[in-house]
This record gives structure tokens, sequence and C-alpha cells, in this order.
């Protein structure tokens, strides 16, 4: 039969069929991320003007111990789990059940690591430690965020998106309140723990509601996701660590005014990237499948095509925010924030490489290439260090973003052509950039 034929006989049933469910969850993850931003520029921009820089950078000081230790708490396992969920290999239940206990376990951990780390490098500091020792209960919570790739695996992210928009209502209007009644710094940290915390109740209710199958710990379960993981949690640890790890280090190296302007910029850097998300989200479970199912010509297609529209709409965002990046800063946060405009005008683009990265771990997943993975992120937190460590007292916040960039850039396309294995995803990437499908 003919490929004519055979979308004659029901074929292009079945692609309109998937073409709808597709852009009907991506339609749901991106209401949600339009829905937090347009709420998140009013608050956000409200706090960061009552706090002003000094007060603004202890949070975003503090919000980068929490983003380190939620990937350690997610245990690498994001990678696998759609996976494993659409192959059917182990019960939805056991893998979701068991997935939860492990991060709930490693939450805890991590409560008390963070108290340590913050105390060695910020000694007498009780603010700082008091901020972060409020955000980090929001670990604990986490966990239950593995719930959302059972919705993922089906293509219902209306119910994690409606989840997270409800938080997201219950935050700002915490953080309206505190506005009002003119609270101190500390006050505002308790918000990670009410997104956190009404997220995981919400996606659990919404679980059990669409009958999902009985959470349970499985032993063994857990020894196979431990083995599978391992890779992603190295590479996903040092990808956070260097994204991360420049607020931290302009903490220790310069001063929290400098953590604040710094915080800035990459708040409206990062406020449009939910669209690229929503698409990588709401294509892999069906680049998965076509690989799972040996539809390599359908796999390659779809994998070039989700590599197009990351890469073209990033390039759009950067070149918007390099042209209006200071103008929106000005009206959002202030003059006092004026310097991140410069800061952003840097940040907006090591995004589009951090993406291009993003989108790596599903041609990874598909062809068994976890192992190299560790190798790449390795790589770039290395440079990041050390492009921080020589940079950051020299510029300060600016210096910290040229070294994002660079290790975007070295982490996320050049080290693909240092391994023969890796080298197919830069044609790829080509083809992609050059619209070839």
């Amino acid at each position: 039969m003919s490929k004519f034929d055979s979308l004659k006989n029901g074929g292009w049933k079945s692609i309109l069929k998937n073409g709808r469910v597709f852009f009907f969850n991506t339609g749901w993850l991106v209401f949600d991320r339009v829905f937090h931003m347009l709420l998140s520029l009013v608050i956000s921009s409200l706090t960061a003007r009552y706090l002003g820089p000094d007060q603004y950078g202890l949070l975003g000081y503090g919000l980068a111990y929490i983003n380190i230790f939620t990937v350690v708490c997610k245990l690498g396992t994001e990678g696998i789990i759609v996976n494993e969920i659409i192959k059917k290999k182990h019960n939805p239940g056991s893998i979701l059940g068991t997935t939860i206990g492990l991060r709930m376990l490693s939450g805890l951990l991590s409560v008390g690591v963070i108290a340590l780390a913050v105390m060695v490098l910020k000694p007498g500091d009780t603010v700082v430690l008091a901020i972060t020792a409020i955000q980090s209960i929001s670990l604990l919570f986490v966990a239950f965020d593995s719930i959302d790739f059972w919705f993922q695996s089906r293509l219902w992210s209306k119910y994690s998106s409606i989840a997270k928009s409800i938080s997201y209502i219950l935050v700002c209007g915490w953080k309206g309140a505190l506005l009002i009644l003119k609270a101190d710094v500390t006050s505002f940290a308790v918000a990670t723990i009410i997104d956190a915390l009404a997220i995981a109740v919400l996606l659990l209710i919404f679980y059990i509601r669409a009958k999902g199958e009985r959470l349970r710990f499985s032993l063994s379960t857990a020894k196979y996701l431990m083995a599978r993981s391992h890779p992603f949690i190295i590479s996903s640890l040092l990808i956070t660590i260097y994204t991360q790890m420049d607020r931290i280090m302009l903490g220790s190296m310069s001063t929290d005014a400098a953590v604040g302007i710094y915080t800035a910029a990459m708040n409206i850097g990062n406020m449009w990237v939910f669209i690229p998300n929503a698409l990588i989200n709401s294509a892999r479970p069906i680049i998965l499948k076509h690989k799972s199912e040996g539809r390599e010509e359908a796999y390659q297609k779809r994998m070039t095509q989700l590599y197009s529209a990351v890469i073209w709409i990033s390039a759009a965002a950067g070149a918007f925010f390099s042209l209006f990046g200071r103008f929106v800063i000005w009206i959002l946060y202030g003059e006092a924030y004026a310097q991140s405009g410069l800061v952003l005008s840097i940040t907006i683009w090591s995004r589009l490489f951090s993406l291009i990265g993003t989108t790596r771990g599903i041609w990874v997943v598909c062809e068994g290439r976890e192992k190299y993975v560790k190798y790449f992120v390795g790589a770039g937190a290395l440079i990041n260090l050390i492009l921080n460590f020589c940079l950051i007292p020299l510029w300060g916040a600016f210096g910290a973003a040229a070294a994002t960039l660079v290790t975007e850039i070295v982490s996320s396309v050049v080290m693909l052509a240092w391994f023969k294995k890796t080298r197919p995803l830069l044609k790829i990437l080509k083809n992609a950039l050059l619209l070839r499908f």
C-alpha cells in the first residue's frame, strides 16, 4: 500500500487528531504561563520596587539555593518518567509513588544541607539564613510535581496548568497583602512554600479524580529509576549549578544590590520561555512514541520541527529584548534597576542556547546517549565557575551574565562536536535553523 493510500484509509484522521491534541495541550501550557507572567509582571515589579535592589537581592540569593536543590530533589527522573509511562514497562502508580517517595527523602536531606551551606558561605548573616530556611521547606512538596508527568504522558496538561494558576493566585494574594502591610523581607520567603504546597495538593486531587493508578512505593522500581536517572541527575545538577551559581557568587564576591540587579534581568529574560517550554513538553511524548514505534522518518521530522520552533522563537525574543529591554526594565522595576537593562541584553541570548540544551534531552533519551550529557554540562559548569571567578570582580552582574552566555554556547552546541555519537544532532540543528524538515 502506498503512503497516499494509507493516508486515505484513516491516516489523515489520525494526523489531524494528533495535531488537535498537541495544540490543545500546548494551549493549556501557554495559558498557564501567560496567566503566570501577567500576574508576575505586576506583583514582582511591585515587590522589587518595595524591597529595593539590596533586599530583593536577598530573596534572589536564597532562591538560587532552592533552585539548585530542587534539581537534587527531582533526582534526574524528569527525562525518563514520561518515557517509562508511555512504554508501560512498569505500573504508572508504582513509578509515580516511588518517585514521590524518593524525592521527599532527598528534599528532607536538602533542607539541612542548605542551612549548613548558608552558614558556611554567609557566616553570621541571620537574615539570609532565615530566608533560605523558610524557602527550603518548599522542597518537601516539590516531590508531588512528579504527578505532572502522568498528565503529560496523556497530553492532559490542562490539569497541571489549572493547579499552577490557582497556586500563583494564592502566592500573589500573599505578596499583595505583605505589600499593603509593609512586611519585612523574610515574610516574602513564605510565598515559596505556599506555591509548592498548593500545587502539590491540587495535582494530587486532580490525579485522584482522573482515576489514576494507586500510588505505591516499590524498592525494585526505585533501583531501576535510580540506575537510569543518575546521568540525568548529574547533568541536571551541573546545569542548575552553573545557572544559579552566578547569583551565589555575586552575593559572596559582590553586593546584595548586584544580586538584585541580576535577578531583575533574569526575571524579564525568563518570562517568555513558557512558549518554547510548552512546545517541548507537548512534543516530548509524541516524539518518544514515534521513536519507540520505529517510525524513524516521523521521529526525525518532529525533532527537527521542534528545534526549529525553539530556535526561531528564541531568536525573536532575543532581538526584541536587545532593542527594548532597557525600556521594559525601566517601566517595570524603576530607575533603581537601570543597570539590569545591560545585563538583560546579554542574558536573553543565553536563553536560546539553554533551550537548545533542554530540547536535546528528548533526543538523548530517544538515542540512548545519556552518558554524554554529564560531559557536556560538566564542561559547562567548569567554564562557568572559572569565568564567574574572573569576571564578577571586574564587571559585577554584567560579568556573571557574560559568563552564563559563554557557558550555554559551549555546553549546548560546541560540545556536541566533541563526540562522534552526538554529532548527528548538529545536523538536526542545522536543518532546523535552515527550516529543512
